[in-house]
């Protein structure tokens, strides 16, 4: 269960200094600190459900999401989310892993989102439609079909079967929030690859 420093001080009131018994327990490892004023109690709390309540807001994205719907091979150990106006990437390391925030438009941050979670936890993450929207917006931009083509499937090693079962009418709807070169050049990717697997 997630609780603040606050939580902590109020069951811990009739002790005379609640803040060094805060300590003690994060020490003896009967509390675990997540980021500043919060903390788990159940060390064995899956460590993505703890992404969005470390740095809110935010929604589980980029490789994380990617893996998670096999749309990469590769495992991936970092907890990846995407913020809103945090204005840099953060990196956040606690007990439960590396937590990596970077910020997405305004404009895209609520679209195309989907719910997963384990029993008090239900946490936001990308659809793979949009983990792929994300992640091109945090790449290095490209310059031509070739190029995303090349970054896609063979940089980033997307699984073409993949990419090709996506909802593109959705992937497009969300590439327009983004104003960037790479996103433009998705909506053309489709437009001629995929046009007549669109959804």
């Amino acid at each position: 269960m997630i609780v603040t420093t606050s939580m902590l001080k109020q069951q811990y009131a009739n002790y005379s200094n609640p803040l060094d018994k805060i300590r003690r327990d994060a020490n003896q490892g009967i509390i675990f600190r997540l980021n500043r004023g919060l903390y788990e109690t159940d060390r064995s709390t899956d460590p993505y459900l703890l992404a969005a309540p470390i740095l809110s807001p935010s929604y589980l994205s980029f490789e994380l999401a990617l893996s998670y719907y096999g749309l990469i091979p590769e495992r991936v150990y970092g907890i990846t989310s995407a913020s809103l106006l945090q204005r840099k990437n953060r990196t956040i390391t606690n007990v439960f892993g590396r937590y990596e925030y970077s910020d997405i438009p305004p404009a895209a941050f609520s679209e195309g989102l989907c719910y997963i979670g384990e029993g008090e936890y239900i946490v936001k993450i990308a659809s793979k439609e949009k983990a792929i929207c994300d992640s091109l917006y945090k790449w290095p931009v490209v310059n031509s079909l070739r190029d995303l083509r090349e970054l896609l499937f063979d940089d980033k090693r997307i699984d073409e079967e993949e990419f090709a079962s996506c909802d593109f009418e959705l992937m497009k709807r969300l590439a327009k929030l983004y104003h960037r070169k790479n996103l433009k050049l998705l909506i053309k990717l489709i437009e001629k690859d995929y046009s007549s697997r669109e959804s």
